[in-house]
């Protein structure tokens, strides 16, 4: 069946982060990763019948559930997983709190490339480590890792954990086997774990481009590993907190769950039902949603070559967020520029990177032509003032 992805529910007035920032103003928000579209009816179906049953306590995995978990990473990405590594989380930001204080002790420091997901470079701090920031590279028509310097950085520092953003987030980037097998000779090599986000790993937009699962190079990259997914992003479900680890390791799976027991709440009892529904049920929306948002993709890349001063760092292979440099604007403080101007974006400071912003293209087309429009009305005003 076909699915509406034109059509979104009002969100203004509702109980949205994204949309509540900018309440009562005439800004459109294109700033955190959470689509304007609506859920899967496969996931909103599943929800409906679960609340059948009138009681709502706390709640655990069920076998269909580890069941469609398993059945997932084998089909989609190839990996066939032992039940027992299998951790389930409220999200992936308290999954790289456990990791970091699974590894090492307080003190150590934790790796993270930058631009990247803001609490890439907070969670080290909150969880009584220091973050050590790697910029990425842009080489080959392509950003990647700079190995040296992450040598450089494990070499001058107690690291004991790097956390890799596989797909990237904000570049987009979907990296090839060869660059993931660099992450793990540079983590063998300085006797690292490796914590891999892969929860963008189901939004790859580039037909050339394949999601290389981190943990499916080798049983001893695997061992020395925690890879975590959640079906949120992929099927706009983050409000409901459901994810998971893959941690074949034992001591380190084992020290995880110590490292959250009394500061990760258990996971939503709806946030199960959304995840079993999606892997089970949602792979002819996922595969539309995908269809549709190539076609947003196509359309920011035409409008934001038409726009002076803004280019794109790089087209996204995958996810539905554009990394935009908007340093040749001269903005003191591009947000709220562009905020003044009627759309809501990413700070790229927050990422590590000032002078960038973070668009969310994951919207209704129509939306989106006017989110454009209006970046580009600011962009050509600030260009006439610099005439």
């Amino acid at each position: 069946m076909p699915f509406d992805f034109d059509f979104c529910p009002e969100r203004s007035g509702t109980d949205s982060i994204k949309w509540r920032r900018y309440e009562n103003t005439d800004v459109i928000p294109a700033w955190v990763a959470d689509m304007d579209f609506a859920s899967p009816p496969c996931v909103r179906e599943a929800l409906r019948r679960r609340l059948e049953h009138p009681i709502l306590g706390y709640a655990t995995a069920k076998q269909s559930t580890l069941d469609a978990v398993l059945a997932y990473l084998e089909r989609q990405h190839g990996w066939k997983v032992d039940p027992e590594w299998i951790v389930f989380t409220p999200a992936v930001v308290p999954s790289l709190h456990g990791i970091i204080r699974a590894v090492g002790e307080a003190g150590a420091s934790v790796i993270s490339t930058t631009p990247v997901y803001p609490p890439f470079l907070s969670s080290p701090a909150l969880s009584g480590r220091i973050a050590k920031r790697v910029p990425m590279i842009f080489q080959n028509g392509c950003w990647t890792f700079d190995f040296d310097a992450l040598d450089a950085a494990a070499a001058e520092t107690q690291a004991k954990v790097f956390l890799l953003c596989n797909p990237y987030n904000p570049l987009g980037r979907v990296f090839e086997r060869a660059e993931l097998e660099g992450v793990a000779a540079f983590a063998e090599r300085h006797g690292i774990t490796v914590c891999s986000d892969e929860i963008h790993c189901d939004l790859v937009l580039d037909p050339a481009a394949k999601h290389i699962t981190y943990g499916t190079l080798g049983e001893k990259v695997a061992q020395t590993s925690a890879v975590l997914f959640a079906a949120s992003k992929t099927y706009n479900t983050a409000g409901l907190l459901c994810g998971y680890a893959v941690i074949p390791d034992s001591s380190l799976r084992q020290r995880f769950r110590r490292a959250l027991a009394g500061v990760a709440n258990e996971v939503n009892v709806f946030g199960f039902v959304a995840l079993e529904a999606a892997y089970s049920e949602g792979e002819p929306w996922r595969l539309e949603l995908l269809e549709y948002l190539r076609g947003n993709l196509a359309l920011v890349a035409a409008e934001i070559a038409d726009t002076p001063g803004v280019t794109i760092a790089q087209r996204p292979q995958a996810t539905y967020l554009a990394w935009l440099d908007v340093r040749a604007l001269g903005f003191a403080d591009p947000v709220k520029t562009f905020e003044a101007g009627g759309v809501g974006l990413g700070n790229g400071a927050d990422f590590g990177e000032p002078g960038f912003v973070r668009l969310n293209f994951g919207c209704p087309r129509e939306r989106l032509r006017e989110i454009l429009r209006r970046i580009r009305a600011v962009a050509l005003s600030a260009d006439s003032r610099r005439s």
